[in-house]
């Protein structure tokens, strides 16, 4: 590598040691309470004394190979692929969440997640 390749990547390098993604569930519920869906599903997935837990996210991830989606987009950020390879990422993930998802018959909370680079 030349120096200036070799600059680049110590750059980015550091640069991905202060990225995160995040996946939430965006937006509220239309009713007069206006309720934060991220709300309801920390509610649905670690339950409350009222809510059985489903633990839709853990599940997600023990089935989805997270660890593998997440060294593969870190790899291809170093190599120049930038926040875009956090998204898609974070993307799958959050469409792994929602597909495990089963609560709430509405579909707002499945349709909800969402995947954003920090």
């Amino acid at each position: 590598m030349r120096p200036d390749e070799i600059k680049g990547l110590i750059s980015r390098l550091e640069n991905l040691g202060a990225k995160g993604v995040r996946v939430k569930a965006a937006g509220k519920y239309p009713v007069a309470r206006r309720t934060p869906v991220q709300d309801v599903a920390m509610y649905q997935n670690n339950g409350t004394e009222r809510i059985t837990p489903s633990r839709f996210v853990e599940r997600a991830e023990a089935k989805g190979g997270w660890d593998k989606l997440i060294n593969n987009a870190g790899e291809a950020y170093l190599k120049g692929g930038g926040d875009i390879a956090l998204l898609k990422a974070g993307s799958k993930i959050a469409s792994d969440i929602s597909d495990m998802c089963d609560r709430i018959d509405t579909g707002q909370l499945k349709a909800s997640f969402v995947a954003g680079v920090l």
